[in-house]
């Protein structure tokens, strides 16, 4: 009797995982100081009385998205906007900033139009041969999109991030 009882009870127990991908991804940025991409960007807006925009095309699918609003340090007066593909650990990051936070080099960097006439600065892996990036300014922000992909895959072309910053921009 007391089998049988102890049998039932553990097939009517729910089946949880003790941790799993998912979980180990958003408790590493939580503990980072990240919250969502919304929350995070409100704080952005009410400190620069700026709109922005974030993005609505992506490289690939995102399984998880997260903000943080850099009140201090280095990276002060930022926004770090985060999006996550947990099936291959790629990562784009777009930061946002009210004053351009990174030159490029003009030896490494290429010009490419953007929707509405916009200028971006484009950086294909030469610093890294894993990131991308694309700076420009829109609607007295400035934004870089940063693109970071396993070592052993290749950089992302031009045209994955330029549709990533058009999808801000309108």
């Amino acid at each position: 009797m007391s089998k049988l009882f102890l049998v039932s009870m553990l097939l009517l127990m729910p089946v949880q995982p003790l941790h799993t991908e998912t979980d180990s991804i958003t408790d590493g940025y939580i503990s980072s100081g990240f919250t969502t991409v919304e929350k995070a960007t409100i704080q952005y807006e009410e400190k620069f009385n700026q709109k922005v925009n974030s993005p609505n095309a992506f490289p690939f699918k995102p399984t998880h998205s997260f903000g943080r609003y850099n009140d201090r340090g280095y990276y002060k007066g930022s926004l770090e906007l985060e999006y996550v593909d947990s099936s291959n650990r790629d990562v784009m990051v777009v930061w946002v900033t009210a004053q351009e936070q990174e030159d490029f080099p003009l030896t490494i960097s290429k010009h490419v139009p953007l929707e509405n006439g916009i200028i971006g600065s484009y950086v294909e892996g030469k610093e890294h041969a894993s990131i991308s990036k694309l700076a420009f300014e829109y609607e007295g922000n400035h934004y870089m999109i940063e693109y970071i992909r396993s070592l052993s895959l290749p950089y992302v072309k031009e045209e994955s991030l330029v549709k990533v910053a058009n999808s801000i921009i309108l």
